[in-house]
């Protein structure tokens, strides 16, 4: 704790974001950083994020609760934003996780005006991904997070707090559902009435088989919920506005800054900003306000879920249609022996997911996998500030050769932006976050020598492999950012400090 002080030299708020898409070890750094704060508060997102954290013999897997609840919550308060996507089965199904465990969350707060997930809104998201919808899939986790913010903006949505005032809720229920019975009516009723047979739709109790929605069995569900729920929800904006310069907060990032509606490859983007400014808004505060912000970075590899563009890719196409076709059990069957080392992208791709273990933790499908794009991280570092941490570099202890993208060879028709043209056999330092853009985008890679050694319990920089700091050092100095923390492992002893400053 005490290298820890030193390392915070005195902040009161900082944010753990993450500068890929995802699943870069958010989860672990909440909780380590939990030691410190006395309010940790997560600001973006919904049921679609979630974070793994290991301690000893047992992992935590949460969607929605913060990842510091299991760091002596009796003392530290936890606190869901106003920006978040509440489904409030999934916060009570958390909650039941914790008392199994012998954990308390007497300490957590939700927003009052978070806004809150409905049957409708997980309906719809599946409807689309199950390519019956119009639009098209764009991989999401069918937890209604684009259809909940979609009613936010449109002025219809719900906010948490109408689970407490039944008439209120009745009457706000019946104006959002009359465009959303309208839309589904056009749609297949065995494949609606299938998807509502889901357990996250309460194993079909919402399913009426003329109007669709059954209107009361979604408001006495609701009004149970919001009685159970009833004595976290609170002005959460107004309580952080009066902690901020005082206690320590702790501010846990969703998903990654390259997903960001604002900031991500769009349209292939989740449907809040999983910016630090994102961040800071969801839980009630400035920019500004914000000590120190932290962007996670994989190390050196990165992965991204469903679909888009990804420079980088293990294996390029045939491992981003393996991805969306397969599950972890066929490649158990398919690739035992998967070679880290292989020349096969698509094996060697394989091989690095299953060490690494990258399978969503909230679907469990794999993950693409792609060397560490720096292109990307310059552009997320305009954002999210310089000072990253460096995680799962143990994945490549066996790896006998690094990959890193230092930048991108443009190979599509010409594109204007702006008064400007991107033509053929442009070179980009920084990626254009673009779809239209990244699809065409070849990496130039410069190749190092692997440390082929295991890392995991050293705990000191200076004792690292001179192969591997090798590497960090050229990521400092390529991309102009800091590596501020270094992790070899996933658990919190697994973690290196650094006070070197750019």
């Amino acid at each position: 704790m005490q290298s820890l002080e030193k390392f915070l030299n005195d902040k009161k708020t900082i944010a753990v974001v993450c500068n890929q898409w995802g699943d870069t070890g958010k989860g672990k750094f909440v909780d380590f950083f939990a030691e410190w704060a006395d309010i940790i508060a997560r600001g973006t997102g919904g049921a679609n994020a979630g974070h793994t954290i290991k301690i000893k013999d047992k992992t935590y897997i949460f969607h929605l609760i913060p990842s510091g609840i299991i760091y002596d919550s009796e003392k530290k308060i936890n606190i869901m934003g106003n920006g978040v996507a509440l489904d409030p089965r999934v916060v009570l199904e958390e909650l039941e996780l914790l008392d199994k465990s012998g954990l308390s969350y007497n300490n957590l707060k939700i927003a009052y005006n978070s806004k809150l997930v409905l049957p409708q809104h997980l309906v719809l998201d599946r409807i689309k991904e199950a390519g019956t919808g119009k639009g098209g899939k764009i991989g999401t986790t069918g937890r209604g997070i684009g259809p909940v913010y979609t009613d936010y903006y449109a002025r219809t949505g719900l906010m948490t707090n109408d689970m407490l005032n039944k008439d209120i809720f009745a009457s706000k229920l019946k104006k959002n559902l009359k465009d959303k019975v309208s839309l589904l009516s056009k749609e297949d009723p065995t494949v609606i009435k299938e998807i509502m047979q889901h357990p996250h739709l309460e194993n079909g109790i919402f399913y009426h088989p003329k109007e669709i929605f059954n209107k009361e069995a979604i408001i006495e569900k609701y009004m149970q919920y919001g009685q159970k729920l009833k004595e976290m929800i609170s002005d959460t904006d107004g309580f952080i506005d009066l902690r901020r310069g005082k206690d320590k907060i702790l501010l846990e990032g969703a998903q990654g800054h390259l997903l960001s509606i604002d900031y991500g490859s769009y349209p292939y983007v989740t449907s809040s900003d999983c910016s630090v400014r994102g961040l800071a808004k969801g839980v009630g505060l400035k920019e500004k306000d914000i000590d120190m912000t932290l962007g996670i970075v994989k190390a050196f590899y990165m992965t991204r879920v469903g679909g888009g563009p990804f420079p980088t890719e293990i294996g390029g196409e045939e491992s981003e249609r393996w991805c969306a076709s397969n599950t972890k059990r066929d490649e158990e069957f398919e690739y035992p022996d998967a070679d880290i080392n292989s020349p096969w992208g698509l094996e060697q791709g394989i091989a690095i997911r299953k060490i690494g273990e990258e399978y969503g933790a909230t679907t469990g499908r794999p993950r693409r996998t792609g060397w560490l794009d720096l292109p990307l991280l310059r552009y997320a570092a305009q954002t999210n500030g310089p000072d990253i941490i460096l995680t799962k570099i143990d994945v490549l202890n066996d790896c006998s050769t690094i990959k890193i993208c230092t930048s991108y060879n443009y190979d599509g028709p010409d594109y204007n932006i702006g008064n400007k043209t991107l033509s053929k056999g442009a070179k980009l330092l920084v990626a254009f976050p673009n779809s239209e853009i990244l699809k065409y985008c070849k990496p130039d890679y410069e190749k190092f020598p692997g440390w082929n050694s295991d890392i995991s319990r050293i705990k000191k920089y200076d004792k690292l492999p001179s192969n591997l700091t090798g590497i960090i050092d050229f990521i400092e100095d390529s991309a102009k950012v800091n590596a501020k923390i270094i992790s070899v492992g996933p658990e919190r002893e697994q973690t290196i400090l650094r006070s070197k400053k750019r």
